[in-house]
């Protein structure tokens, strides 16, 4: 079959489903599913999506573990013509809640337990993995997936809203960044070409789909007919087993993934990973010494450090026959992408810093419903001639960089307030809010402090509601485990009587750090 023009994603699928139906698409734990399982239950999706009264443009959430029906789901959304959000598995219902009502999604699909727990009304329309959901219009994905569909798919234009995905802004609620199907299909083009992605390549799949580094290994693997391992468990034994037993060419992860692989230090120098092509590293810097043991366990693997940013999917690259450069080295601009370093509306010299502006193809459509927001970080080209000043759009990352007098991008800092750990990025509010909510803390003040594996260690000086023991500290953890994801609860929360102001009356947030983020 000769391969089709690309311009949506599921054209990706309808390609190597043409080419090699029985090519192994994705294992999901003792599951294997062919291209021909995925195109078939594609179908099946999809039909039962526009039956279900899912209209062009619509928004469905896809609320469950990272599975093979996540995937499904993802690609049937996109054959009917409608947008996929991919929640991130690890927020609570108040945070599930709030995207679903931003990105007004009318159609569920998800892990029944994690539907369950919604409050009643949350979503219209369900579609559940496990057992029955009691409470409203609700459907077994197994019995859907189990039929063949009709193949019906909508006419949509590489223009149109392909997915959401909901990013930490620097105050407030995440803010839902808006792709079209030209981002996504362009993004997997771009990385599939340098990372030489081929259909024997057999990914591992270690981060969510709701982070954009996670889907762009799901879309690289389907673009070039590759093979994707969903990896369910990031224990380090059990990483590495994965690694092992699946005979992984390739790999993508955030720095603390490499500090896990690197437990098993004794294991890599007894049976190294022979098959490991490569791995990529993108959402912090890895620390220089865990680098460097890096190369010398996995003398045969190529390792590629990156840059993301959201609102551009990726951004930079270093090549690895440049990783003497060090880990603070980004590389240079994607291909068909161009990054400018500018400081006052001007592009910096050599080694002056500046903020990383992206350029290009893979520029997302802005922020869902925040037009504000948008014209903040989406600005005209400072660079472009007078004629073209007001058609092209860049983005702005609000990240610090220098470039050197080769060309190469080497990250300084952030230029705001945001917090980077564990590889997720969030406001200082959004934990704020968060603890503040327990009915405990009075005012809260967090911020993050260098940690050679997270990026950043979480932190928070909080006051607390009159009548609170001081001692109330790992309640207030407790809480914010229960209510809010994993990486945005504090692992110390300093108690005080009163935080510091400053004139304005506003918490001095500078004093707070400087005081004790050294601690």
């Amino acid at each position: 079959m000769t391969a089709l023009p690309e311009f949506r994603l599921d054209d990706f699928l309808r390609n190597s489903a043409g080419t090699s139906p029985n090519h192994l698409a994705v294992i999901d734990g003792a599951a294997e599913y062919t291209y021909a399982d995925l195109a078939r239950a594609t179908d099946a999706m999809s039909a039962a999506l526009i039956e279900a009264g899912v209209a062009k443009g619509d928004r469905i959430g896809i609320y469950m573990e990272k599975s093979w029906e996540a995937i499904v789901g993802c690609l049937a959304a996109s054959q009917a013509g409608a947008v996929f959000v991919n929640v991130n598995p690890g927020l609570k219902p108040a945070q599930v809640a709030y995207i679903v009502g931003d990105a007004d999604i009318r159609v569920m699909l998800g892990d029944s337990d994690k539907l369950d727990a919604l409050e009643p009304g949350t979503i219209q329309t369900a579609f559940y993995k496990g057992r029955r959901v009691p409470e409203g219009d609700a459907t077994d994905l197994a019995e859907v997936l189990s039929g063949s569909g009709d193949g019906r798919r909508r006419v949509a234009l590489e223009t149109d809203l392909a997915t959401i995905l909901y990013t930490s802004g620097s105050t407030g609620m995440p803010k839902g960044v808006a792709f079209s199907q030209r981002n996504l299909v362009v993004g997997a083009q771009i990385v599939s070409q340098y990372l030489e992605n081929t259909a024997e390549d057999r990914i591992l799949s270690v981060l969510p789909f709701s982070f954009d580094y996670g889907l762009n290994q799901l879309t690289t693997a389907l673009r070039v007919g590759a093979t994707l391992i969903i990896q369910h468990s990031r224990l380090p034994g059990d990483l590495l087993r994965g690694l092992r037993r699946h005979r992984a060419t390739g790999v993508a992860g955030v720095p603390p993934v490499w500090s896990l692989l690197l437990r098993n230090t004794t294991s890599l120098e007894a049976e190294p990973l022979e098959s490991l092509r490569y791995i990529t590293n993108s959402g912090g810097r890895i620390p220089q010494a865990n680098l460097d043991e890096m190369r010398r366990l996995l003398p045969r693997t190529r390792i590629f450090l990156m840059y993301g940013l959201t609102e551009a999917f990726r951004s930079t690259y270093l090549p690895p026959e440049e990783i003497d450069r060090g880990s603070e080295c980004i590389g240079k601009a994607i291909p068909n992408t161009e990054i400018l370093v500018i400081k006052d509306g001007r592009e910096c010299a050599p080694d002056e810093v500046g903020e990383l502006v992206h350029r290009g193809p893979t520029v997302a459509m802005g922020y869902w419903g925040k037009e504000e927001e948008t014209r903040r970080a989406y600005r005209p080209n400072p660079l472009a001639p007078p004629e073209l000043f007001e058609i092209e759009r860049v983005v702005y990352s609000g990240d610090l960089v220098r470039k050197d007098a080769d060309g190469y991008l080497y990250f300084v800092g952030r230029n705001d307030a945001m917090i980077k750990s564990m590889g997720y990025r969030m406001s200082p509010d959004e934990v704020e809010n968060l603890l503040i909510a327990s009915g405990l803390v009075r005012e809260a003040c967090a911020f993050g402090v260098p940690d050679p594996d997270l990026g950043q260690l979480l932190m928070a000086v909080v006051s607390l509601r009159d009548g609170v023991p001081e001692s109330a500290a790992e309640s207030i953890r407790e809480y914010a485990m229960k209510n809010g994801p994993v990486y945005m609860t504090p692992r110390e929360i300093i108690v005080l009587a009163e935080l510091p102001h400053g004139t304005t009356g506003k918490v001095d947030r500078r004093a707070i750090g400087d005081t004790y983020g050294a601690k």
